[in-house]
C-alpha cells in the first residue's frame, strides 16, 4: 500500500468556475478514487486563491467588497465540488488563518534567497506574471488577449537563477516526474534559455492593501504564486507543524502528485521546486499536466467570455455524464474542443447502447431465472483480467482516457459470450448457472471499473447486484460462494 497526496491548482475566484476548472478537479478525482480503489492511501485537496490582484479588481468592478466577493465565489467553487461529486479530504481557502501562518513561515524559510531590487516590465493581470515583448502576439497577451501594462516598483526578488543548473538535474534524474513527456520537454527548454530572478512581492498600493503582507514590511504584499504555492502545504498545517503535515508532505515514503493546467508549469516546475529546495523542503514527485478545454478553437476564459458553465451541463447532462465525457474524450497531452454533438454521440453509443444496455440485459436474465445468483463459476476470467490489467496500466500511466477502453471492451466482449451461450434457450440447470454467475460478476468487475468514471452510477449498479454493504474492490476473491439478490431498476441511461 502507498502513501499518495494529490492536490488540484487553486483557481482565482475572479468569476464563477468554467469547464476547464471543473475537468482539472473531475482528472484529479478520478486518480484519486482509482488509487484507493487498488488499495492505496489517498489524501486529496484542493482550494481557492483568494488573494490575487484580478479578484480585487473584479470585486471592484462588481461594486461589491473584495472580502464579501472573494467568499461569495469561494463559496460557489466549493459547491461545485459536492456536485461533481469531487472526493476532496479538505479545501483550503489562501484568506485562512493557516495559510496565512504557512506563508509567512515558507517566506522566511528561503529567506536567504530573497532581497530588494527593482523592477520595470510589462504586467498581465490575468496572468499575474511579467512578459517579455517577445512573448506577446501583437502586443497583447496571448492567452487573455489584453495589453499587459507597463509596471515600474520596487520589490523583493527570489535568486532562481541561483537553482538552474539544480533544476536541470531535477528533470535529467527525473526526480521529478513531468506527465506527459511533452510537458517535461517544454519545462527543460525553458530552463535551458536561462532563468531570472523573479519578482515576488507587490507594492501595497498597487495590491490594494489585498493580500497576504511580506513579513517585516507592511509596504508590500506577497506575490500571488509566491503566497497560492504554499496552499500545498499550509492546507496540511505546515505553519504549525501538524501530524497531518508531517505525515503527508514531510514523510518521503509519501507520493506529493499536483494536478495543474499547463498554462502554470513555469509557476509549478520551476518557481515551486526551486522556493522548496531553497526552504529545505522535500519536492513533489509527479505533476501531472492536462491542456485546455476550448471553444470555437479559443481557450475557454472567464476574461475571454467564452465560458461553458459546469452548473448548467449538469444539469442538462447529469454529473456522471459529464464527468465520462470528460474523461473520455480528453488526453492529457492535447486540447479539446468541448461539442455537445460528441457527447451525444457518447452518450448514446458507449454509455446507453454500450454499458446500460448490457447492464439491463444481464438483470433481466438473472431476474427471470429466480432474481438470485451465486458467485462460483467464471467463464469470463481471462477477459476480466485482460481488461483489469490493462486498466491499471492506463491508469497507472495517467493515460485515464484509454483506461475507458479497458471496461468498454469487457462489455463488447460480454455482449458476444451472450449471444453465443444464448442462456435464455437454456433449461434450468448448472450450465445455466455457471453463465450467469459469469455475466454476474463480469457486471460486479464493470462496477468496479467505472467507479472514478462515474461513481453515483457504479453504487447503482452494486445495488442492483446486491452489494449495497460490501465495500468496493477489485477482487473476486471474496464473492466466490456466496449468493446475491439482484434487484431490477430503471435503466441506467435512459436513450437521448
Amino acid at each position: 500500500m502507498k502513501k499518495i497526496y494529490i492536490t488540484t491548482a487553486i483557481p482565482y475566484v475572479n468569476a464563477s468556475p468554467h469547464l476547464g476548472q471543473a475537468m482539472e478537479f473531475i482528472q484529479a478525482d478520478a486518480v484519486a478514487r482509482y488509487h484507493r480503489l487498488i488499495g492505496n492511501e489517498v489524501f486529496f485537496v484542493s482550494g481557492v486563491d483568494e488573494n490575487s490582484l484580478k479578484n480585487v479588481l473584479s470585486a471592484e468592478k462588481a461594486g461589491e467588497p473584495v472580502a464579501d466577493f472573494v467568499k461569495k465565489n469561494s463559496d460557489i467553487f466549493y459547491k461545485l465540488m459536492g456536485l461533481l461529486n469531487i472526493s476532496i479530504d479538505d479545501f483550503i481557502r489562501t484568506t485562512e488563518k493557516r495559510h496565512i501562518l504557512g506563508a509567512k513561515k515558507i517566506w522566511g524559510s528561503y529567506q536567504k534567497d530573497i532581497y530588494s531590487g527593482e523592477y520595470e516590465g510589462l504586467y498581465c493581470v490575468g496572468c499575474e506574471d511579467f512578459f517579455k515583448e517577445e512573448d506577446l502576439i501583437n502586443g497583447v497577451c496571448p492567452d487573455h488577449k489584453t495589453k499587459p501594462e507597463f509596471i515600474k516598483e520596487k520589490n523583493y526578488f527570489f535568486r532562481l537563477s541561483k537553482y538552474q543548473d539544480w533544476l536541470q538535474e531535477v528533470y535529467d534524474k527525473n526526480i521529478i516526474s513531468i506527465i506527459p513527456e511533452n510537458r517535461k520537454a517544454e519545462t527543460i527548454n525553458f530552463i535551458k534559455n536561462g532563468l531570472r530572478d523573479f519578482s515576488i512581492s507587490r507594492s501595497k498600493e498597487r495590491s490594494r492593501g489585498w493580500g497576504i503582507e511580506v513579513p517585516n514590511d507592511e509596504s508590500q504584499i506577497m506575490y500571488v504564486w509566491a503566497d497560492a504555492l504554499s496552499n500545498y502545504i499550509t492546507a496540511l498545517g505546515y505553519g504549525l507543524d501538524s501530524p497531518l503535515y508531517r505525515s503527508w508532505w514531510e514523510d518521503e515514503t509519501t507520493d506529493v502528485w499536483h494536478f495543474i493546467g499547463k498554462n502554470i508549469t513555469k509557476f509549478h516546475c520551476i518557481y515551486w521546486p526551486a522556493i522548496l529546495k531553497s526552504a529545505g523542503l522535500r519536492l513533489p514527485n509527479k505533476i501531472i499536466v492536462h491542456g485546455f478545454i476550448t471553444s470555437e478553437g479559443e481557450k475557454m476564459s472567464k476574461s475571454l467570455g467564452n465560458v461553458l458553465s459546469p452548473f448548467d451541463l449538469v444539469e442538462e447532462w447529469g454529473v456522471d455524464v459529464l464527468r465520462y465525457y470528460l474523461l473520455r474524450e480528453f488526453s492529457l497531452s492535447q486540447d479539446g474542443d468541448f461539442r455537445k454533438g460528441s457527447l451525444l454521440e457518447r452518450y448514446n453509443n458507449e454509455l446507453a447502447n454500450g454499458i446500460g444496455n448490457l447492464f439491463s440485459r444481464v438483470l433481466t436474465m438473472i431476474d427471470r431465472n429466480g432474481g438470485e445468483v451465486v458467485a462460483k463459476s467464471n467463464l469470463m476470467k481471462n477477459e476480466i483480467g485482460i481488461a483489469t490489467n490493462s486498466f491499471n496500466k492506463n491508469f497507472g500511466e495517467f493515460k485515464i482516457n484509454l483506461a475507458v477502453d479497458s471496461w468498454l471492451h469487457l462489455a463488447t466482449q460480454t455482449d458476444s459470450f451472450i449471444n453465443k451461450e444464448k442462456p435464455w434457450e437454456l433449461e434450468n440447470s448448472e450450465k445455466k448457472d455457471d453463465i450467469l454467475s459469469s455475466l454476474w460478476i463480469v457486471l460486479k468487475n464493470l462496477s468496479e471499473m467505472i467507479y472514478p468514471f462515474m461513481p453515483s452510477t457504479s453504487q447503482k449498479m452494486r445495488d442492483s447486484l446486491g452489494l449495497s454493504d460490501i465495500a468496493i474492490s477489485l477482487s473476486d476473491e471474496d464473492y466466490i460462494g456466496k449468493t446475491f439478490k439482484i434487484k431490477k431498476m430503471s435503466p441506467l441511461f435512459p436513450r437521448k
